[in-house]
């Protein structure tokens, strides 16, 4: 077993690079973390904050879900589309039933 020392050489010489952007989509997303654990809401509104790919990783569905369950993962993913531009297709009701019941 290596000592306390050798341990803290082999960190203290670790070579350690940051990236800004993903720095800063982990610092949002623990933020939102933070404030949903406190039972607040996320600071800041993440779907201002947060691209559209940000909206739509696991961690931050997941946090949309336990804050509000499935019409807050519903509306985050509304967020990530208009942050995209797309325009979902409207679908009648009937074509929707044909599709359903063979």
């Amino acid at each position: 077993m290596r000592s306390l020392r050798e341990i803290k050489k082999s960190i203290s010489h670790a070579r350690v690079e940051s990236k800004p952007r993903t720095d800063q989509a982990v610092l949002r997303h623990l933020l939102a973390e933070l404030a949903t654990i406190a039972g607040d809401a996320p600071l800041p509104r993440e779907s201002e904050a947060l691209s559209a790919a940000d909206l739509l990783t696991v961690g931050c569905l997941s946090a949309a879900f336990r804050r509000g369950g499935l019409e807050a993962v519903e509306r985050q993913c509304e967020a990530a589309a208009r942050k995209l531009d797309l325009r979902p297709e409207k679908i009648p009701v009937m074509e929707l039933i044909r599709e359903y019941n063979p």
